[in-house]
Order: C-alpha cells, then sequence, then structure tokens
C-alpha cells in the first residue's frame, strides 16, 4: 500500500502541531515547513521519545522565496501528496519586510502558500482524492484589499494586513477549485476561536486581553484538528471541494471573494511575482 504523504506549513505549533499528531497517527507520513529551529528540535525529540519516524522537518522562513526554493526541491520528488495544508500565518502590527522588499503578512500568510501549492501542483493533481486546504478566518471579511498595493506600502496597518491575506487565501482557494475541480479538492477554513500563541510576537494591551479571554472561551487545536482530519480522509467530504469552511461546516463567505474577476486578478499578479524563483526550481 502506497504511504500517504501530507504536506504542512507551520507545523511546530498550535493547531499545525495538532494536525501533525492527528495525521501521524493516522498512518500518514507527515513533512512539515518550519522556521524555529528549537521548536523543531523540541518535536523531533517527542517524536523519537515515542519511536515515530514518518515525519521529515524542512527549516524554513516561509517569507523568504530563496528558503522555500530549497523545500520545494525537496518535496517536488515525492509520488503522491495526499494531503497539502498551508497553516502558517503571522501578525505584523508594525510594517516587516523580507530580504526582497515584500510585506511579511503577505509573504507569510498568502504568497508562499501560492508559492508552494503552484510548484507542487503536478504532484497534487496525480494524486487521487488529494486535498488542499488553505487555513483562512471569519476576519476576511474586514479585509480592504487593494491589488495595486498588496505590498500594503502606504497606511499600513497590521491588522488591515492580516484580514487582507486571509481573504487573498479565500480567493486563491476559490480560483483552484475554478480551475483543478476535477482532479484536486480545495478547501477554505476558518478554524474558529484556537486557544494557541498565535500573535504573541507582537507586545500591546490587546494582547494581554485577547490572551485572557482566549484561555476562557478559545477551542482546544486538537478539536479542530480532528474536523479537519475527517474533511481531508471522509469520502462523504469530498462534495465540500471549493466551499468555506467554519470548522467542518459549509458557510458563505463574504460577496467580495466570489468575485472572479478579482480571483482572476489576484492569480495574475501573483503568477508574475513567483515566476522568476519557479524558473530556478525546474
Amino acid at each position: 500500500m502506497k504511504e500517504k504523504n501530507c504536506i504542512i506549513t507551520g507545523g511546530t505549533s498550535g493547531l499545525g502541531l495538532a494536525l501533525v499528531k492527528k495525521f501521524i497517527n493516522n498512518n500518514f507520513f507527515i513533512h512539515i515547513i518550519a522556521k524555529d529551529n528549537n521548536k523543531i528540535q523540541k518535536l523531533t525529540n517527542y517524536f523519537h521519545g515515542r519511536n515515530i519516524k514518518s515525519f521529515k522537518f524542512y527549516q524554513a522562513d516561509l517569507a523568504e522565496k530563496n528558503e522555500l526554493n530549497k523545500v520545494i526541491l525537496q518535496i517536488k520528488n515525492l509520488d503522491n501528496i495526499d494531503v497539502l495544508i498551508n497553516n502558517a500565518g503571522a501578525l505584523f502590527l508594525k510594517r516587516e519586510v523580507n530580504s526582497e522588499e515584500v510585506e511579511k503578512t503577505f509573504a507569510v500568510n498568502y504568497l508562499s502558500h501560492f508559492y508552494l501549492t503552484i510548484s507542487l501542483i503536478d504532484v497534487i493533481k496525480k494524486t487521487k482524492n488529494s486535498r488542499i486546504v488553505n487555513v483562512s478566518s471569519m476576519v476576511h471579511k474586514f479585509a480592504k484589499l487593494d491589488l495595486s498595493d498588496m505590498n500594503f506600502s502606504t497606511n499600513y496597518n497590521g491588522y488591515i494586513a492580516y484580514f487582507n491575506s486571509k481573504l487573498m487565501n479565500l480567493l486563491f482557494s476559490y480560483k483552484i477549485n475554478r480551475i483543478y475541480n476535477d482532479c484536486i479538492n480545495c478547501y477554505a477554513i476558518h478554524p474558529g476561536w484556537l486557544n494557541t500563541n498565535f500573535g504573541n510576537n507582537n507586545h500591546s494591551k490587546i494582547r494581554f486581553l485577547s490572551n485572557f479571554i482566549r484561555n476562557i472561551f478559545a477551542k482546544k487545536p486538537s478539536y479542530v484538528a480532528d474536523k479537519i482530519f475527517n474533511i481531508c480522509s471522509n469520502q462523504e467530504c469530498l462534495n465540500y471541494s471549493g466551499k468555506y469552511l467554519v470548522i467542518n461546516k459549509i458557510a458563505k463567505s463574504s460577496d467580495l471573494s466570489y468575485n472572479e474577476n478579482l480571483q482572476d486578478e489576484l492569480w495574475q499578479k501573483s503568477l508574475k511575482m513567483i515566476e522568476t524563483h519557479k524558473n530556478e526550481i525546474k
């Protein structure tokens, strides 16, 4: 029986870590793309202590396409990619840019996942019942997307940049479904409010208040990971493809997200941004 492969970004903490554990415990070989070497080593020790060998780490900063290139060169040689989970996300309240002057919220949350997906699409296409999961958020409804300035070079607002990235993940998901609906199952998922350390790279009073409330009301990542795993493994969920899900329930996304002209424009602009790097990995 052919080994099933799952690729996940941001798999060393929060929802990503819960997904890693869920897929490994259900006989998947998991390929984990992560940035923090300390977290990678900690999780490696955790697996070794349990005699778990069905995993591989790829250390990379998703904000840097050159680092992602090196990962893609290794992964693109897999015979099959059954599940790709574009999970990693970041919130930068102050504008930061990568080595190519690309704003980091856009680079990490959206562009890296677009690049990873497009680079692996041929392997995903040929894998029967393959799934792509793009982790979005209900906050996409508050986006103020300007495709003439995706880099948010003027009047930067960290929250709006984050909202925009989650809308772009939705637009991207719907476009994938329009192109590949006969061979790839693609889902955009709002995972709910999770009790994780997301956003703790920022320091503000809002952070401490949200952490306090989150500890009381938020869902456990393991609960959401169970639901997402079911979507990725249950044949009955194949008809969810091309949908926006709130955890595991079909929901309506914003009117703007269904705009096919906007989907097409984002797709073309994104392809142009990754074109040079895509040629490097052929």
